[in-house]
């Protein structure tokens, strides 16, 4: 007979929310100034043919009524600038979402925390299938954010639905308020209990399976004597907030529902003070709680460096990316873990991505600094030699490279343009293309190194020309006038990011991950 247990419950903690009424709806339109913001360039968001039914919709219908059309360079970003001449000369809104989990939970937040607390009235035109992710936004931002829905691709929207989107469209901005959209005042909600389950181990799989709370694979069930051997890996409190505003919805981490996520992820009580700097960062860098619910499905590569590396026995070298070592899968796993858990990422909800990445189960590795012609990767960032660090880069979709047979990298550079998001990249380098590549170029140094990648992973304005990118790279103004044959960089410097990993008596491979934008924080402070 199978012993009952008792399973902590290991989601994170909700935030007080402070709830306030919508603005008032104008009585008519007529000689009235309607903002149209579009959360992406051109017509990528798929409104298109929409926003021009509502621009003639409402000049015909409302008498010297003007429509202003801006356009957001970056859906997740505050843009204090815009809402200001909002506040000035806006009478009301429409505020165009997109085909984008993280673009849709963006355009209720900008409308709730700004655009609505300033005065100013609207709505948020989104795809339907994402409505739960819109929803969940809403109540987080403590606002009745008012929606029109319609299906995806909307491209071929029929007439009668058409005619239907824009009268929802004009009841949203005419509508008189709804006593449930005048509350204000702060708001606890209800916190999970202690103990979500309890049951033999097979049941409580099925449970922890059944409500969303794995990746999919069994887990460890975090009992209280499990949890309690797991917070000898820190000298911190249990009580201890580790994030107030961990990814993707903003909830609260204590350093014991951390210590639940690294019982159900495998780990052992020493790995404690990395998987506990990973929830810092996911609860202190606003940019995971966009890139968590992408329907780009992003991953996350995790890096660490310094002692801590061979104290809790992490792979730096023999199939270091791949599965076999205990330490690099655990703590690659309990990234994700901590995301459905403790941030709230549930698929089907705001975790939509089209296709998914497999990176997103375990990602997390040690650089062979060993093994490395240069000095650690973490004292390029700023961090003291010897001293235990996790930094973590955002991208993953994309990864090139292998055995690049070419000794001059010329294929990796060619494939390297292919990216489509020009944010960074990070070449993984075998010891052996490292030691090739010191003797070839006879760069000393980490930043030698990455500048000499930087200088050759180049493109002309000819090639950009007919491309959607997110992050146009622009060459010096003070070099002359652009041409089809300017040439430009293709990343910003600081966005080529090289380690050295793998096996030091291996081959002489390389990989190029779009994988960027690296935070880091000390290990060591959460011993």
């Amino acid at each position: 007979m199978q012993e009952i247990l008792k399973a902590l419950d290991p989601r994170g903690l909700f935030n007080d929310v402070q709830r306030a009424p919508l603005a008032p709806r104008p009585e008519t339109l007529a000689g009235k100034t309607v903002y149209i913001i579009n959360s992406w360039p051109g017509d990528s968001h798929g409104f298109g043919e929409v926003e021009k039914a509502l621009d003639a919709y409402l000049r015909e219908k409302y008498a010297g009524v003007r429509l202003e059309y801006r356009t957001r360079m970056s859906y997740s970003s505050d843009d204090p600038p815009l809402w200001a001449e909002m506040k000035e000369k806006a009478d009301c809104f429409v505020y165009f979402a997109a085909p984008s989990c993280s673009t849709t939970a963006c355009a209720v937040t900008w409308p709730a925390r700004r655009i609505e607390r300033m005065g100013v009235p609207g709505l948020t035109v989104l795809y339907r299938y994402l409505e739960n992710d819109a929803l969940i936004s809403r109540e987080r931002e403590g606002m009745q954010i008012r929606f029109a829905e319609t299906e995806f691709p909307c491209t071929d929207i029929s007439e009668a639905d058409l005619k239907k989107l824009l009268g929802e469209i004009e009841d949203a901005l005419l509508s008189p308020l709804k006593p449930e959209e005048l509350i204000s005042g702060p708001y606890t909600p209800p916190q999970p209990d202690r103990f979500c389950a309890e049951g033999t181990e097979d049941e409580l799989q099925e449970y922890f399976q059944a409500n969303g709370l794995t990746d999919g694979l069994p887990v460890i069930i975090p009992t209280e004597e499990r949890v309690a051997e797991m917070l000898k890996g820190t000298s911190h409190a249990p009580e201890e907030i580790v994030a107030a505003q961990m990814a993707p919805e903003g909830r609260i981490v204590t350093v014991e529902k951390a210590a639940i996520t690294a019982v159900m992820a495998g780990a052992k009580p020493e790995y404690m003070p990395v998987i506990l700097a990973m929830i810092e960062l996911m609860g202190t860098d606003q940019r995971h709680h966009q890139t968590a619910k992408s329907t780009n499905a992003f991953s996350f590569m995790q890096v660490v460096n310094g002692p801590i590396r061979k104290e809790i026995g992490m792979n730096d070298s023999v199939c270091a990316l791949g599965p076999g070592g205990r330490a690099n899968a655990v703590i690659g796993r309990a990234h994700r873990l901590a995301f459905i858990n403790l941030g709230g990422s549930e698929v089907g909800v705001n975790l939509m991505g089209v296709m998914g990445n497999n990176s997103c189960y375990t990602f997390a590795f040690a650089e062979n600094e060993e093994a490395s012609p240069w000095e650690p990767y973490s004292t390029s960032l700023g961090f003291k030699a010897g001293e235990s660090v996790l930094t973590i880069l955002t991208g993953g979709w994309a990864h090139i490279g292998n055995y690049m047979l070419n000794p001059s990298l010329d294929d990796f550079y060619r494939s390297i343009k292919t990216f489509e998001m020009l944010h960074g990249i990070t070449i993984l380098l075998s010891p052996l293309r490292a030691k090739e590549l010191l003797e070839e170029t006879g760069c000393r140094t980490r930043k030698e190194i990455e500048d000499y990648f930087w200088n050759r992973i180049t493109v002309t304005e000819g090639e950009l020309k007919g491309r959607r990118l997110y992050a146009r790279p622009r060459p010096d103004p003070s070099q002359g006038p652009v041409t089809d044959d300017t040439v430009m960089h293709l990343f910003a410097r600081n966005q080529i990011n090289v380690i050295v990993v793998g096996d030091p008596q291996g081959s002489n491979v390389v990989q190029g991950w779009s994988q960027y934008s690296p935070h880091s924080t000390s290990i060591d402070k959460w011993r």
